[in-house]
């Protein structure tokens, strides 16, 4: 936005700032700069200021979000970004660059591709960061981001993005918001909050300004003419009634030798109330128009003729540094001005207006911003019928664009309007129960959870006593959102919802879906089998192949859990029924990989989870499904030993951890791999701050229980708490709380902490854990946990632990892990020749994978016993050693394209897997040759394969 012609007062240190984080970005450390302050401060002109100074050759894009009134205009940030790329480089090149997916961006630019019908607009925030990324690889990029105050979920997601895909780029992000505007619920807090505490972004606070530098910045208002009106009182009275705020320190000043306006309201309206007549007409216009009117709205609201006569007028309002020009259109020079002029309208002006908005939006193409600005100037012109009507169309658009923050205000403006309608149902095309079973799950998609139970349990009141099937269907769905809030009452509606439906195959079949699953996720095996059988049979009834390859997805996993491996035939039977509907085919490749990575088959997990994302990847799958199983991708490269790999994805994929189950998944997995690769501070800090969540979504799910448990558990043990160590394990010995696979790592971790606890004089009872331990015996990976549980008991050596490889289903950091154990034995007990070798090898065998927890505490042992040939031996310096050669100057991301180059992918091959362009890909393995002294990918290939063990794997 356009600020007035007076200078920059006061803000060398955040000009400083800003610029430093601009050369940065230039030189290939790109970062995200975020500016707050409250209205008026001067944030716009602060980043104008900044963008005078680009250097040549930078590619400067910038987006404007807007606010409608009721919520965030959809889009709106994003799109004048991507309108800027596409000028730039044109829109053949821009598709190019997004890669495989940039279909998706036809959700945010309508008419930039055909978008397929099945394509979820959700990818849109990933597609369009990529695309900036691979833009800001070929030359530096400045993206500025105004107004985020008014941000939609889209453009927030961006923001998350791009703070953790600039830093290895020529990236500048710089964003503003006002800091009055943002209250603790506002969704930017929690966006900024999480990035903050990751030390993704700089913040800049933009503060008042003092009584000198209000002096001055007067003073580059005024002419020379009128800076003797004013004088020392004056200059005290101007200081007293600006606050130190720009905004109306230029305000005031220009009315410097005239009454000073008495109120807030008259200085913002200062300038505007000095305009003709017509001038002031034109000026209203504008301002129902929202952020900026665009001219050929404009022209459709007041016709060719009537838009050509208002130039003059137009003409007077720009001069008066009121209004700004634009190529297509105009806008305020000030936020506060047009909210200011807006309030000045005549309830029959703005009635009229809004609704002459309305039919002129109407009559353009139906995007979703498009629709949510139809049905806001409905609902600000009083016209209730037509407003409801625009909500529940602009609600259903946006929740197929993904869009979830515009579906979720349209549907709730759209409830808020029904009683006002006498004939709702006829004008919406729904019922208001439905509507109500709407709202509800847009407000599950933005983890409002507590707002979808409500509504889900008022559609069920209100659902049609002779319509028990969907009145059952209302109380299920309210059932599953109940769940995903951690309760376990969800069970009770559950029961409910099943006993209450009638006896008949389609209205059970999804309920008895829902309960299956329900039992499996909570370890309740036999009982998901005999539902999953009742299930199948009625879905066979009716021939619905999708829920039935779903209810035999869920009744193997039971099976698998009790130990019947035979059960993996029936989830390739599940795939088969699943055909190409992705929504079952999407839970094959998760459970199906899920189930090699409890096997410790990582590499078979990994290929499976692999299949799986690229499938979702080529079919524009939704976020959720795709990052699902890219995060089983990750945890299969867990279990093989490449940890910078895995760290990388959690940093990409990470961004604001909502409370949703699968959002606990992603954040204890990420909290055990930065324990293990020697975070133990950060480790404790994201426990610490996810514990909560983390174990009120244990009871519900037997699997999150395990892993919640384990890592508590482990970072209690590394901060010395035996008794909350003690606490966490203690499931381990009930068999209805962890049993199988579920309870053999957590015995592995309980095995460390009662070793612990007898080495500190504790009297503790080993038997329960032994005897939870034998009833785990018939999971295959159990020689590899037992061998841990007695080793760390004293009852047998930590060579057989050492000795355990891939093939014997050991995940890579055991080995290591053992090393360090058996050489801390080997020092208490005296032998330091033995001591000093294994050590040493679990030094090497940590820094392999990345295991700094085990190479600080070896290394440690080391140097505290004397036996380190050098210090650099034994600490993990890597980070603070002479500039990285080799494969350790690789990025993260260059590294991933390594070890797809040395798989024996193209680079097409490639770019398809890692989601960027064909030449991106190209642009990384350049530099990965550069950077190596490699003549060729097949040297390359050669490099990492014998410079980097992908696990333990020596017998």
């Amino acid at each position: 936005m356009t600020q007035g012609r007076s200078r920059l007062v006061g803000r060398a240190a955040e000009l400083a700032t800003l610029r430093d984080a601009l050369s940065t970005a230039l030189a290939g450390a790109g970062s995200v700069v975020v500016v707050a302050g409250e209205a008026g401060i001067g944030k716009t002109r602060l980043v104008t200021e900044l963008l005078a100074g680009v250097p040549d050759g930078t590619l400067v894009l910038t987006g404007q979000c807007a606010d409608s009134g009721s919520a965030p205009v959809p889009y709106a940030g994003v799109d004048g970004v991507l309108r800027g790329i596409v000028d730039a480089v044109g829109r053949a090149d821009a598709l190019a660059a997004a890669g495989p997916a940039a279909d998706a961006l036809g959700v945010i630019l309508p008419g930039l591709v055909d978008v397929r019908p099945d394509v979820d607009g959700g990818r849109a925030p990933d597609v369009l960061t990529d695309l900036l990324t691979t833009l800001a690889g070929e030359r530096p990029v400045l993206v500025v981001l105004e107004d985020l105050h008014w941000s939609d979920d889209v453009t927030r997601s961006v923001v998350a993005r791009l703070a953790r895909s600039a830093r290895d780029t020529a990236l500048c992000v710089v964003a503003t918001y006002r800091t009055d505007e943002t209250d603790r619920r506002h969704p930017l807090r929690s966006t900024l909050a999480e990035l903050d505490r990751a030390r993704l972004v700089t913040r800049v606070d933009v503060p008042r300004l003092g009584a000198a530098e209000v002096a001055t910045l007067a003073g580059s208002v005024l002419d020379d003419g009128r800076s003797a009106a004013l004088d020392a009182a004056g200059l005290a009275d101007l200081v007293e009634r600006s606050e130190g705020v720009p905004f109306y320190v230029e305000e005031l000043a220009s009315c410097a030798g005239r009454e000073m306006p008495s109120t807030l309201r008259d200085v913002m309206l200062l300038r505007y109330s000095q305009l003709s007549a017509s001038a002031q007409e034109f000026c209203r216009l504008v301002s129902v128009a929202g952020a900026r009117a665009a001219h050929d709205v404009l022209a459709a609201v007041l016709g060719d003729e009537a838009l050509t006569a208002a130039e003059p007028a137009a003409r007077e309002a720009v001069d008066a540094l009121v209004l700004v020009a634009e190529r297509d259109g105009y806008r305020f020079r000030h936020a506060l001005m047009r909210e200011a002029i807006d309030d000045e309208l005549l309830p029959t002006e703005r009635r009229r207006l809004h609704a002459a908005y309305a039919e002129a939006l109407a009559v353009q193409t139906a995007t979703v911003p498009r629709l949510a600005e139809i049905a806001d100037h409905w609902w600000r012109a009083r016209v209730p019928d037509r407003a409801l009507a625009a909500a529940v169309r602009g609600a259903q658009a946006a929740g197929y664009d993904a869009a979830t923050s515009t579906a979720m205000a349209l549907g709730e403006r759209a409830l808020e309007l029904w009683d006002m309608v006498p004939d709702a149902e006829a004008v919406s095309g729904t019922t208001h129960h439905e509507l109500l079973l709407r709202v509800a799950d847009k407000q599950k998609d933005a983890t409002r959870l507590s707002r979808a139970v409500a509504l889900a349990r008022q559609a069920h009141a209100e659902w049609p006593a002779d319509d028990p099937g969907g009145r059952a269907r209302a109380l299920g769905l309210a059932a599953v959102h109940t769940l995903r809030t951690g309760s376990p009452s969800g069970l009770v509606l559950l029961r409910e919802a099943l006993e209450t439906a009638p006896d008949e195959p389609a209205a059970r079949v999804p309920l008895l879906r829902m309960q299956a699953r329900t039992e499996m996720l909570a370890g309740r095996n036999e009982e998901a089998v005999a539902t999953a059988d009742a299930g199948i049979e009625a879905a066979r009834a009716i021939g619905d192949t999708s829920t039935h390859s779903s209810l035999v997805n869920a009744r193997a996993l039971a099976r698998i859990a009790l130990g019947d491996l035979d059960a993996i035939d029936d989830l390739e039977e599940a795939r088969r029924l699943a055909g190409d509907d992705w929504s079952p085919l999407s839970r094959y490749f998760t459970n199906a990989s899920d189930t090699r990575i409890k096997l410790g088959r990582f590499a078979e997990a990994r290929d499976i989870a692999r299949e799986g994302a690229d499938r979702a990847r080529e079919r524009g799958a939704g976020r959720v499904s795709f990052a699902m199983l890219e995060g089983n991708v990750t945890e299969a490269l867990i279990g093989l030993g490449r940890w910078d790999e895995a760290n990388a994805w959690y940093e990409h994929a990470t961004t604001v951890v909502e409370p949703s189950t699968y959002a606990v998944y992603l954040a204890e997995r990420w909290t055990w791999l930065t324990l293990w690769r020697g975070g133990t501070a950060a480790a404790e800090s994201m426990a610490r701050r996810h514990r909560g969540v983390w174990l009120r979504h244990e009871r519900l799910e037997v699997q999150v229980r395990s892993r919640v448990r384990g890592t508590l558990a482990e970072l209690a043990l590394a901060r010395d708490d035996l008794d909350d160590a003690l606490d966490l394990v203690a499931p381990a010995t009930d068999p209805e709380l962890l049993h199988g696979a579920y309870a053999l790592p957590v015995l592995a971790v309980a095995a460390r902490a009662l070793a612990r606890a007898r080495g500190a004089g504790r009297d503790v009872d080993v038997a329960p854990f032994s005897a939870a331990l034998d009833a785990a015996s018939f999971w295959p990976t159990y020689p590899v946990w037992s061998s841990v549980f007695e080793a760390e008991l004293g009852h047998a050596p930590w060579s057989a632990v050492a000795d355990l490889g891939l093939d014997d289903g050991a995940p890579a950091h055991l080995r290591p892990y053992a090393l360090w154990r058996d050489g801390q034995a080997r020092l208490d007990a005296g032998d330091r020749q033995a001591a000093r070798e294994l050590l040493t090898g679990a030094v090497e065998a940590g820094r392999d994978i990345g295991a700094g927890y085990v190479v600080d505490h070896a290394g440690s042992l080391l140097d505290d016993a004397g036996l380190a040939a050098r210090p650099s031996d034994t600490g993990p310096t890597r980070r603070n050693d002479a500039p990285p050669s080799g494969l350790g100057s690789l990025t993260d991301r260059e590294r991933q394209v390594l070890d797809l180059v040395a798989d024996g992918l193209t680079n097409g091959q490639v770019a398809e897997r890692l989601f960027i362009s064909r030449k991106t890909a190209s642009v990384h393995v350049s530099a990965i040759l550069r950077k190596l002294g490699a003549a060729s990918r097949t040297e390359a290939a050669v490099l990492v394969r014998t410079s980097t063990p992908t696990g333990p794997t020596a017998k």
